[in-house]
């Protein structure tokens, strides 16, 4: 057994817990969750898409802490447990997200579109109208977007901010670099 985890009492409680719902369903709803995916407009593509338009801000999360979640996960016995993956992988129990290191290893640790949602309606978007947009959680809806981190980062994972500095986090991830 993983002695992290035998001593870490967050994770223990966490198992005993009930399952955290996809991040995504939780910052959309679930009807608009289930109509999206079922449209099959929105599919995970992995971040090195988005690097090719928002070099600055994939240059600034190589040195966040989310770009190296799955790290903290995959020397444990907790490698291949929904209840992490869902937090520590992007799009982890969403078609076309993260099933597996080996099967997907575009979408390890949380990328651009771990907080924005499947980027394949972005890029389509961006290419063709040479716009923005196109995303389940994005820049546009501030509201979505808060879901999106408080459904990782709960009272037990409030590992970058709590309640009372919610909004300086927040304001700290509109940068490139977050600090």
């Amino acid at each position: 057994m993983n002695v992290f985890c035998a001593e870490n009492s967050r994770v223990l409680e966490e198992l005993k817990s009930p399952m955290t719902q996809i991040p995504l369903k939780s910052a959309i709803g679930e009807a608009a969750y289930n109509e999206a995916m079922a449209s099959n407009e929105y599919r995970y593509v992995g971040n090195d898409k988005c690097r090719l338009c928002h070099r600055d801000f994939f240059i600034g999360r190589k040195h966040d802490l989310h770009d190296h979640s799955l790290e903290y996960i995959t020397t444990s016995e907790h490698r291949d447990n929904p209840r992490c993956l869902v937090c520590h992988a992007t799009g982890y129990g969403v078609p076309s997200g993260f099933t597996t290191i080996e099967q997907t290893p575009r979408l390890v640790n949380v990328q651009c579109e771990g907080c924005h949602g499947p980027g394949s309606n972005h890029l389509k978007i961006a290419t063709i109208k040479k716009i923005g947009g196109g995303f389940l959680v994005g820049t546009d809806n501030h509201e979505r977007l808060k879901k999106m981190c408080k459904a990782c980062h709960t009272s037990r994972w409030n590992h970058s901010f709590t309640n009372a500095n919610f909004q300086d986090a927040y304001a700290r991830y509109k940068k490139p670099a977050p600090k």
